[in-house]
């Protein structure tokens, strides 16, 4: 973000130099220091006895502009993938919220970028991978099992409960008290209105699944999510003709989402340690 907030001065006071005025002070540094990496090229020193000609920056113009009450240094940077990006509002919990967002997205957009792998987004990655595992445990469990460990009943209960972590995600998805509902095909999530009918013609209702790939006019069947149901295998391809008509597909970033699912995974097995030293009378 290549702005300096600029402010009136005012007159020097004599006060007493305490440690959390200092940390206060350094603080405001870093930031005016750091805003000035994106624009100008800048890099940080060690120290002042030798400069590398590398660690110098340069801008194009600098400049001063007004947004409601305050005064901000533009910094005009020669290249124009360089831009400025302004966040204000008018509640400062609110700015702090927003600043969060940004930074969190261009995060996520420059891993993107350095591993250029995306994953259907919107909660269907979830609902698909709950169902490959429901089926692939129910159907299938000799080629999990043939490693040893556990027993197929443990097998069912630590996979159910993995399958209820992940569609608790997409659950947490709908904000307006609406449902969730799965097609039995696709293993795709669907959102419908909290005031829906208890009786309707879904594909009336639906319109796209959460990611956008499907429609609802594709001859589907669907149940709520974390309802009882037989367990299905979902199609894991994607026709050429769905992507085609999708206008616009919500995508998740693959590095984030796979760094997710190993924190959690290995969040659970840390909690099952403490468990057993909890539990140990030794």
């Amino acid at each position: 973000m290549s702005r300096l907030e600029a402010k009136k001065p005012s007159l020097c006071k004599s006060e007493p130099l305490t440690s959390e005025r200092v940390r206060a002070t350094l603080s405001v540094l870093k930031g005016i220091v750091t805003s000035c990496y994106g624009p100008s090229g800048t890099q940080p020193i060690g120290s002042l006895s030798s400069i590398s000609p590398s660690s110098y920056g340069s801008v194009k113009d600098l400049c001063t502009t007004k947004f409601g009450f305050k005064w901000f240094f533009h910094l005009i940077p020669n290249e124009a993938t360089v831009c400025s990006l302004l966040l204000c509002n008018r509640n400062d919990t609110a700015w702090d919220e927003l600043k969060l967002t940004c930074q969190t997205a261009l995060h996520v957009l420059q891993l993107t970028i350095k591993e250029p792998c995306v994953l259907l987004g919107g909660g269907c990655t979830e609902t698909h991978l709950a169902a490959y595992i429901r089926h692939k445990t129910f159907n299938e469990p000799e080629s999990i099992l043939k490693d040893g460990g556990c027993t197929q009943t443990e097998l069912q209960l630590i996979s159910e409960a993995f399958c209820s972590a992940l569609e608790s995600l997409t659950g947490s998805l709908e904000h307006d008290g609406g449902e969730i509902l799965t097609d039995l095909k696709y293993g795709h999530c669907w959102s419908v209105q909290a005031d829906s009918p208890s009786v309707v013609n879904w594909p009336d209702l639906l319109s796209r699944c959460g990611c956008g790939l499907h429609n609802s006019q594709e001859e589907l069947s669907w149940s709520f999510l974390r309802s009882a149901r037989h367990p299905f295998a979902p199609q894991p391809c994607l026709p050429h003709e769905a992507t085609g008509s999708a206008n616009t597909l919500t995508v998740d970033c693959f590095t984030a989402k796979l760094s997710g699912l190993q924190v959690a995974v290995e969040t659970a097995n840390m909690i099952l340690d403490l468990s057993y030293v909890i539990e140990d009378k030794n």
